[in-house]
């Protein structure tokens, strides 16, 4: 409740002061191409713990990596982009899915924060439902991905 209201408290200072709106952005990279997306559909980072394969008819989604006491699917990204991954210190990101917590296996490169002036994205609608578009994050502009719907198609049942 507290954190509702200073957030409240700082978008009407945001409004009054003219200043510009900023979003919170997670950049990352997977079979070294670089992605950005919403740090509210994060959920952590810790090393890559190995991944147990099992049987699957979702796309992109063949095995679990165990977490603390869950088990977590893996979202395959780097098939999905048709990249290969390098090296054997990867990190797991952890998504903040709307099915459940979701595992991604990225480069051992260690997520980098940046404040994006909301004026620096570009949503657009494209062939992939995954990205939402593109965002200005220091000197580059990267395809900001929907951790949060990732491998949701919009003729899914409710």
């Amino acid at each position: 409740m507290l954190r509702a209201q200073l957030r409240r408290q700082s978008q009407a200072g945001t409004k009054a002061s003219g200043q510009v709106r900023i979003q919170n952005m997670v950049v990352f990279s997977v079979g070294g191409q670089r992605l950005a997306a919403r740090t509210e559909e994060i959920g952590g980072v810790f090393p890559w713990p190995g991944a147990t394969a099992v049987p699957s008819d979702t796309r992109f989604v063949a095995s679990l990596v165990r977490h603390e006491e869950a088990c977590l699917p893996v979202f395959d990204l780097a098939a999905k982009f048709d990249r290969s991954m390098q090296g054997n210190e990867s990190l797991c990101l952890v998504v903040k899915h709307i099915d459940g917590p979701l595992a991604i296996c990225i480069d051992s490169q260690v997520p980098s924060l940046h404040m994006v002036p909301r004026a620096a994205l570009q949503y657009q609608l494209g062939d992939d439902p995954d990205i939402a578009g593109s965002c200005l994050a220091g000197d580059e502009q990267l395809p900001l991905i929907n951790l949060a719907t990732l491998g949701v198609t919009s003729g899914r049942p409710a």
